[in-house]
């Protein structure tokens, strides 16, 4: 039997002590933390869902977003493929397991979820009094506005019933051939057109032609009733302090101008008036980009756990094992032969 003296049990105490010391460090030790995955770097992989909700009220910066993700999605699957945590063990079946990941989880879905977040918002808009779309509502004041720009106002101002009849068939056509060309539609357009794409003209197509047109007549009769005011110098009701302010700076601005001295109020009135229609067009904008945003904050966890529990583990990893342990055998049988053959 061991006998513990006093020195004996201080020295077992001290022992075992070190021997809980030597393992909590070593715990500390093998724990670890991906830099990749810290704040605030672990921000830049949400920078392109940003793009894309925030794509309908500031197109051009939704679309530079998307580079800082695309850089922190390629140093990822680089440093999976690379390290094995702290281990340097390059592996290609990590790395591919990480890009299929980075793909799905940060990519496609949450991409997807975005686009259907907005859709959704515009879709809301069909309850209205017009019963169109938000993005319907948007496109054809789009139209409007090209239609507007190969024209000036003051030439139908006493005729409005011609211009009217050239819209009609003008936006028909239009409508028809929309009709026809997303019969059959190229899906990697689909795809461009979706994440960094500002207009979808098919909504027009998607629409009732007589809710369309009848929206449009609407908006060319304000169009007018606007410019009539605005020429004789008079505030209209629908524009706010801020846009008949704007209307005076263009005012005083075109007349002080060579080029636009002779017809400044015309040009004017006309500017001020496509700057009221965006206006109108910012508010829906606004409400499909909430919409995105709400569809986003919804599914991002779901997203990465079923990509991570279900996509990666059950299908994407038995997958990858198999197919790369076939090559790794295939590859050890070829060394073993040559081995062979130089004996």
């Amino acid at each position: 039997m061991l006998k513990l003296t006093p020195q004996n049990y201080i020295s077992k105490q001290i022992k075992f002590g070190n021997t809980e010391k030597v393992s909590e460090n070593k715990s500390k030790k093998e724990s670890y933390n991906d830099p990749l995955m810290q704040w605030p770097a672990r921000g830049l992989a949400y920078s392109n869902e940003l793009g894309a909700a925030i794509s309908e009220v500031a197109p051009r910066l939704g679309t530079l977003l998307w580079f800082p993700a695309m850089l922190y999605f390629g140093a990822d699957i680089y440093d999976k493929y690379k390290n094995e945590k702290t281990s340097y063990s390059p592996d290609a079946k990590r790395g591919t397991e990480q890009a299929i990941f980075q793909l799905l989880a940060s990519v496609f879905l949450p991409t997807g979820a975005v686009i259907a977040g907005q859709k959704i918002a515009s879709a809301i808009g069909v309850l209205g009094k017009n019963g169109l779309s938000l993005q319907s509502q948007e496109e054809i004041i789009n139209f409007l506005q090209d239609f507007t720009n190969r024209r000036h106002i003051d030439k139908h101002q006493n005729n409005i019933t011609e211009f009217k009849k050239h819209f009609v068939e003008s936006i028909s056509t239009k409508r028809e051939k929309l009709i026809r060309e997303n019969k059959i539609k190229n899906p990697f357009k689909v795809i461009k057109q979706a994440i960094f794409g500002r207009r979808h003209p098919e909504s027009i197509a998607m629409s009732e032609k007589d809710r369309v047109l009848k929206f449009a007549d609407t908006h060319i009769d304000e169009m007018f009733t606007l410019y009539d005011n605005l020429i004789r110098n008079q505030k209209p009701k629908a524009f706010s302090n801020k846009m008949w302010n704007t209307f005076e700076k263009l005012k005083n601005k075109y007349k002080k101008d060579a080029d636009y001295k002779l017809t400044y109020l015309r040009d004017a009135a006309e500017d001020t008036i496509k700057k009221y229609q965006k206006s109108k067009i910012m508010n829906a904008k606004i409400l499909k980009t909430v919409g995105g945003f709400v569809a986003l904050g919804l599914a991002i966890k779901p997203i990465d756990n079923f990509v991570e529990h279900v996509v990666i583990k059950k299908y994407v990893a038995p997958n990858l094992n198999s197919m790369f342990s076939t090559n790794n055998t295939s590859v050890d049988k070829k060394s073993t032969s040559s081995e062979q053959n130089k004996a």
